[in-house]
């Protein structure tokens, strides 16, 4: 081989030979790679200071194809270096013995992925089996423990002894007569029935009266039965 006085006319050869022979594109990034490596880890750092390299230059120095993945270019950009528009795992060996074992190796690496993702999907569906059946479980146990606890009193109720509530405070300050306040009562038949399981009875002080005393009796206990509805419908 004739002695090349012009460098830039053996680069080319030089990747022309690396797209034709995969040992030759192999041999270019161990030594960029080892060339790079020998910079970073030098005891003399002074000197040879890694962020002082031109890692594009001397990219087209190795005649590289593309640029090898290491720890050293991690985040790095390469403007000045344009790799090539190739496939470099399709570059064969010249060697048909050593093309043979990479292409077998090639193969059992395809079905170790195959394999792996397999895997990793059943164990991703098996997670999400479990996290279904542990859901279900809990819904379970809060629907036994609602029913266990029971309701002192249904929506129906609570939004009709709301509706008194704003009757009596409406009475209590004079917006309503008590005329008005008794009819407005009269209404709610789900309440008297109510009170009554309580053993409060309209009947007690009579008329009216008696109405307004029951509601007061609810009315100072609706904190308390918002507090029990609210844990009945915890879920």
């Amino acid at each position: 081989m004739k002695l090349q006085k012009n460098t830039m006319d053996l680069l080319p050869k030089l990747q022309s030979m690396a797209l034709a022979d995969r040992a030759v594109f192999e041999k270019g990034m161990k030594a960029f790679v080892s060339y790079v490596q020998a910079y970073a880890k030098h005891e003399c750092n002074l000197i040879f200071r890694l962020k002082d390299l031109d890692f594009a230059r001397l990219a087209r120095g190795f005649a590289l194809l593309r640029m090898p993945k290491m720890p050293e270019l991690r985040g790095k950009q390469f403007p000045d270096f344009v790799p090539v528009d190739v496939n470099t795992d399709t570059i064969p060996f010249k060697d048909k013995i050593r093309e043979k074992q990479r292409q077998k190796l090639l193969e059992q690496q395809r079905k170790e992925k195959t394999a792996n993702e397999g895997r990793r999907k059943f164990i991703k569906n098996k997670a999400w089996s479990k996290q279904k059946a542990k859901k279900e479980k809990k819904k379970k146990m809060n629907e036994k423990r609602k029913r266990e606890e029971g309701s002192d009193i249904e929506d129906e109720d609570m939004e009709e002894l709301l509706n008194d509530t704003r009757l009596l405070k409406k009475f209590k300050k004079g917006k309503i007569t008590e005329e008005e306040f008794e009819k407005g009562l009269l209404t709610s038949g789900k309440r008297r029935a109510k009170t009554a399981d309580l053993g409060i009875s309209d009947s007690e002080g009579g008329g009216g009266r008696a109405g307004l005393h029951t509601l007061e009796y609810f009315t100072r206990n609706i904190p308390a039965l918002k507090s029990n509805r609210r844990k009945c419908k915890i879920t």
